[in-house]
This record gives C-alpha cells, structure tokens and sequence, in this order.
C-alpha cells in the first residue's frame, strides 16, 4: 500500500501545473527526436492521476498471479501457451470501469497509511501500471530451469527458502541494474525500446485521451472499434492455420516439385531445413513487429537469415563439409558420434556427474552439427560486435546523454515533462542489487549449487559490464544478443566438470542482463506513459515478487504429480506433458559444464574456427566506423554485424519459419508506408499491430484450452482428416502432406549417414 505522502507529493505538483493536461514545454510545441516517438506518443500530462490505487492492488494482483500460473504450466507442456498482455490490458481496463462504477466512495488506512477504495474514474496511469506489473510477473522464471533439472535428474529439491531466494535474486539482481542504468539507456531520447509504442498507441487509445479522442479510422469508427474488427477477424482467420490446415503453417512449396530428394529437404525444409523461399500464412510466424521495427535493423536481421540458411548452409550440406551430411539434419543442437549415430554424454560420466576423462577417450569423440558450431561463432560475432558497434557508433552519444540525464539543451521532452515527480533516489536501486547479490552468494554457499562465492561475483560483473552495450543496441534498434552462450563458455573454462555450477553461473550472468533488459523496457514504457518514477519502483517489484513465488509453487505442484512423464521414466500416454525445456537445460549444463569448452572447442580440433567470432565482430565496427569518417554521406552505423550475426543464429534446431513472409511485410509498412505515407502510418500500424497480434494470441489460448487438452484431455479435439492438415481420410499420413515435407512419407525420412 502506497504512503500517502507520496499522493500528496504529486497532488500539490500538479497545482504547480493547473489542471490543465496538456504540458507545453516551450511557447513552441517541442517534440521528440525521434520521428515514430513524435508520431505516435502524446506530449500530454496530467500530474493529478494517480497510478497506485485500491484498484491497482486487486487487479494487478489478480493478473499477476493468474499469469504467472499459467506461465509456469505452459513450461512443461507439450503445446505451448501464452498469456497475451493485449488480453490482461482488455480484460482490466473492463474490471477497471467496473470497479469505478460499483466500489464505495470512502477510503481505508492502516497505520499512517491511507488509499481511497474509488479515487474516481480508472484511469490511464493506473491502467498502465497494472499492465507493466503483470507483464513483470507472467512468465516462468529461469531460475526454475536449474530447480526443475536438479529436481527430476539429480533427486535433490533445493528448500523452499533457498528456492525463493535463487528464484527473486535471479530476478532482481536486474531489477537493480536497470535503476542504475537508467539515466543511459531511459531518460535519452534515442532510447526508444521500440516495442513500448504499441502499448502507447493501445493505452491512449482505449482512453481516448488527448488527439485520440477526435481520430477517426476507416468508415469513420474508432480506435477501439477498429482494433476489434481486426482482432476478431484475426482470431477466426488463425483457426485456419492452427486446426483446419496446418499445412499453410509451414508451406514448403519447393518441396513438392521433388519430395522425396534428400537434398531438397535439407535445403527447403523449414522443419528440419534452411527453409528457402519457404512460405507461412500463418500470423503467429510474422508477427505485428516486422511493421513497425526500424528497417535497417530489420533488413539486417533478415540479411543474415538469408545469408546462413539459404547460402552458407547449402555450400555446407551439398559439400559435406565437416560431414554435414553424417549427423543426418543440416540443423540440431544434439551431439552425435563420428558416424552420424546419437552421443549419450551420460555414459561417460560418474556419479557426481563430472566426466570420467578414462571413459571418454576411451571411446569415440563427440560431434556437432557443423550449423550448430558456426552457431556459436555467430553469436561470438553479435556479442563483440554489439559492445564494438555501441563504442564506435554510439559512445559519444551516451556521454552526451548522460550529461543530458542531469540537465542540459539536449534533455528530452519527455524526460523533462518527468522531472514534475519525485525521482527514485540511486541510492534505492544501488542497496537493493548490494542486497540481492549478497542473498545470492548465500544461496549459492548454502544450497549446494556448485558455484563459490567468487564465481558468483565474475558472473554479475560479466552480466554488468555487457548490460549497457547489449541493452542500448535493444533500446535503438529493437535487437540484441544474449550472454546464454559467453556465460556457459566462460564458467566452462572457469569450473569445469561442475554442470550445476555452469547452469547458477549462467542464470546469474545471463538472467542479470536478461531482465534489466524488460525492466528497463518497461520504465521507458512508464516514461512514455508519465507514471511517477516511485510507483513504478513499487509495481514491478511487486510483479517480480508474485512471479516468484507463484512460479515455484507451481513448479513443486507440476513435479510432484508429473515426475515420471518429466524426467523421461514414464510414458505420457495423453502427449500433453513434456521435460524437454528442462532436458535441454540440462544437457547444455552437461555440455558446457561436464564436457567442457576446452573439449569441444579445442584448438586442434574441428570447431576452433567459433573463437574468429570475436575477432570478426570487433573489427567489423571499427572498419565501418572509419568508412563513416572517410564517406559521410552514407548511413554505415545502419549496416550493423552484431544484428546481421543475431539472424544467423535465430534457428540452430531447425523452424526456419516465417522468413520470406514477415521480409514481405516488412518492406510493405516500413520500406514503403512509413517512407511515403507517414499519416498513414501513424494513425494504422501501431493498432493494426496489436488487433492482429491479439487475435492470433487469444486463437493461440483457445486452441490451447479447448482443442489440445489443456483443461482436460477430454477436451483434446482434432479437426477431421484432409490433406491440408497432412493425412487423407483414412487418418494415414498422406503423400506430401507431413509437417516435414519432403522424403518422411513412407519412413523415407533420415536420422544419420550420407
């Protein structure tokens, strides 16, 4: 419950600013620098709102702990879920009014705290917050990977204190960050955190606030009438795709003019292939992102889609080099022996699961796939070319922005309209990350996590010093590397033969970056949407908290009724449960942490080329860098490695999906609209994103609840038998019409050998 100072702080600032909404800077109408800011966030204000109230409390609560469930359960199913934040904004702005129509009008206190039960209308600040806790608190925290492995593989379930701690340190160790980051990668207007202007153009829009309540859309509707016409169309049309025929999910034309060719699987394949000119008429594989993310970095990403998968795996796989052949699929993170038959790292290691070093070289040597390796190099190649490419194209910018955090010519306008509120003192974010390091290294020395004190420590300085790279690459161009792969290779070398080690060194380092990264994305979304600084302190800590705690509690439920079908002793005999989340985390731990880096990426052996990614990704930048000197005239901070690198990589298992059509519309609303219709633009794009991504999420849910058993196997329906949806009417897989299209009919698919 919020002090009621704090209320009083922001009612007798807004006196300072009349009741008047709109706060005008200068005589002048300032803006953003930024030209889709400008477009589409309001530069309107009104201090006297009120973001935490009674309401907040209940509905975000309510939302918070619901999503954070159903996160958590969707974790260990077959059929996956998710928890649309568009539905959680629909769904509270509804209880919301109801709440304001229906609760009294008197006001409650405990101690010297004070809240009114009905403060007046639900408003848009209040609306906002309870979309930013929620969105805090839905999803399944890392920390249960490493909960959920050691309890179904090793037999050893970490207390529930100790488990709470690992769960709200991994958590908030980014919490911390990103207030100590902010005043760099918030407040300057160039951080944009691109996906934060749909959730403004939604907001605004439900509220008819400031010019959206005079904007007419197609046949004079609203912003709210027309993003239900196209979500509700969106919703039926994803039925077709995701029950009638979901053939058009993954449409591999190419495929059928010669099905059963080996190579033409491997090369056209978007299930188990590169998936060249590979066609999906299904949204989900899209996404309303490819409408509004900047071109460039757009274009970049796609280029090293193209670049890897249509062009360098084809000159792998028809020259079998490295034997791409052998392993059997051009794509897959599994190791395999020498002949292309599985490797099983468990045979070679003893009981306290380090390796037995006789064992191994006793026997043959384990391989990946080719793909899988130059996996790693790329992500090599986007890590030091993000931190390169921030430096040489962007370091001069974030000295400026940072004298701009404290005040000068260059502030933001949005950063200036904040400054009516009461900031969070530095202080605050620095003793809780002190606070929530210090409970990590006692979770770490008290529940026997493998991972000593000082390995703790290397973990959060790594996570810290590529934090500010890799989120302001983020905030500018909507992409950015994660330190899941640098974190595994470092604790590697670090504490080799420890896998549970390798998995807290990761989910520290890795999950530190991870989070800062949505929280700061989230206070930008507060700083668009003037939601004083302490109550956003208040509701994602919040969120955080009930993520936490709902998600073990979840986890222990799901374990103890589930534990066979998880851990792979037991056969499930609905097809609705699944460990392989776990399993992969796990097997990774293994990998990195039992096998080792300094095994699989020797120097003298086949994969040493994945170290050239440093180097490539360093100079790179620097290279262009100088060209931008040399050659003003062209844009070449646009042409960035560490974003072309992240494309490379975006399928190391295969489900290159999606592709050819989201480049599609992507030079549609951005290569085109957004050049020569800039009306247009802003008045559609933004809510025609959320309409069609909403639809296709509440199809998702309901295929989910309804179609796949995730109520109750009972109800798990099947559409009838059709070749769109690959059998024929005897229930058979027919010719062609498998998920993998070319050459699995008939068993002519292959597992291994040339």
């Amino acid at each position: 419950m919020a002090d009621k100072h704090e209320f009083d702080v922001e009612k007798t600032q807004s006196d300072k600013n009349t009741n008047d909404e709109t706060l005008v800077m200068n005589e002048e109408v300032e803006n953003s620098r930024i030209e889709a800011v400008a477009l589409v966030v309001p530069i309107t204000d009104d201090p006297s709102l009120n973001a935490i109230t009674f309401r907040y409390w209940i509905i975000a609560s309510f939302f918070s702990i619901i999503g954070a469930i159903i996160q958590q359960y969707y974790f260990y199913r077959t059929t996956s879920g998710s928890f649309s934040i568009f539905f959680v904004n629909l769904a509270s702005y509804s209880i919301g009014k109801f709440m304001e129509k229906c609760l009294p009008v008197r006001s409650i206190s405990l101690g010297r705290h004070c809240m009114s039960l009905n403060p007046g209308p639900f408003n848009i600040k209040e609306h906002a917050l309870i979309g930013i806790t929620v969105s805090t608190a839905a999803g399944s925290a890392y920390a249960i990977d490493i909960l959920s492995a050691t309890d179904l593989f090793l037999n050893y379930r970490i207390g529930t204190v100790g488990s709470l701690i690992l769960i709200i340190t991994t958590q908030c160790v980014g919490y911390g960050m990103a207030g100590l980051l902010r005043k760099y990668l918030v407040y300057p207007a160039e951080m944009v955190w691109w996906s934060n202007l749909v959730q403004v153009v939604f907001y605004n829009g439900m509220h008819s606030t400031g010019e959206f309540k005079t904007i007419k859309m197609i046949r004079g509707w609203s912003y709210m009438k027309f993003f239900w016409v196209f979500c509700i169309g969106m919703f039926i049309y994803e039925f077709i795709p995701q029950l009638v025929a979901p053939l058009l999910v993954t449409f591999d034309w190419v495929c059928w003019l010669n099905p059963f060719n080996k190579n033409v699987w491997a090369l056209f394949s978007s299930v188990s292939g590169g998936g060249i000119f590979s066609l999906s008429f299904d949204w989900t594989s899209i996404g309303g992102a490819s409408m509004w993310l900047p071109l460039s970095a757009q274009l970049c990403t796609y280029g090293g889609m193209v670049l890897n998968y249509w062009i360098i795996l084809p000159i792998f796989w028809l020259n079998n080099i490295l034997g791409t052949k052998s392993i059997g699929r051009p794509l897959t993170s599994h190791l395999f022996y020498n002949d292309g038959t599985p490797f099983n790292i468990k045979e070679v290691l003893n009981p306290d699961y380090t390796v037995n070093w006789d064992l191994y070289n006793a026997g043959k040597s384990a391989n990946m796939a080719p793909m899988y390796a130059l996996g790693f190099m790329t992500s090599f190649i986007a890590l030091a070319g993000c931190v390169s490419h921030i430096i040489c194209f962007h370091g001069a910018d974030i000295v400026k922005n940072w004298k701009a955090a404290v005040g000068s010519d260059r502030e933001d306008i949005h950063t200036k309209m904040m400054k009516v509120y009461p900031e969070v003192p530095q202080l605050w974010y620095a003793t809780f990350y002190v606070l929530m390091a210090g409970l990590a290294i006692v979770a770490c020395e008290v529940y026997e996590l493998q991972l000593p004190w000082w390995g703790l420590i290397v973990s959060l300085i790594l996570g810290f010093l590529l934090t500010l790279p890799i989120c302001a690459m983020v905030a500018i161009t909507g992409f950015g590397p994660g330190l899941n792969v640098i974190t595994e290779l470092v604790c590697g070398y670090m504490l080799p033969g420890k896998p549970i080690a390798n998995m807290t060194f990761k989910c520290y380092g890795y999950m530190a970056m991870y989070q800062c990264q949505s929280l700061l994305s989230d206070l930008k979304l507060g700083h668009y949407m003037k939601i004083p600084p302490r109550s956003m302190f208040i509701g994602q800590f919040w969120g955080t908290l009930i993520g936490a705690v709902f998600n073990y509690l979840t986890m222990v439920l799901i374990i103890d009724s589930q534990r066979g079908i998880l851990n792979g002793t037991k056969d499930d005999p609905t097809g609705l449960w699944t460990g392989q989340r776990v399993d992969t985390f796990w097997g990774s731990g293994l990998i990195y942490g039992a096998l080792g880096p300094a095994k699989m990426f020797a120097f003298d052996g086949k994969y040493w080329f994945v170290y050239i990614g440093f180097l490539i990704g360093f100079v790179v930048p620097v290279v262009l860098w100088a060209l931008s000197k040399v050659f003003p005239q062209y844009q070449w901070s646009k042409f960035n490695i560490a974003i072309i690198a992240g494309g490379m990589g975006a399928y190391p298992n295969g489900y290159a999906i999606g592709i050819f059509p989201s480049i599609v519309v992507c030079l549609i609303f951005q290569g085109y609209i957004f050049r020569y219709h800039k009306g247009w633009w802003k008045k559609y794009v933004f809510v025609l994103s959320a309409a069609l991504d909403t639809g296709a999420a509440f199809t998702g849910l309901v295929m989910f609840l309804f179609f796949s058993g995730g109520i109750s196997p009972k109800l798990s329906i099947n559409f009838p038998h059709w070749w769109g949806n690959y059998a024929d009417e005897n229930g058979t897989t027919a010719p062609y019409m498998s998920s993998d299209r070319c050459g699995s009919y008939k068993g002519q698919n292959w597992t291994g050998g040339v």
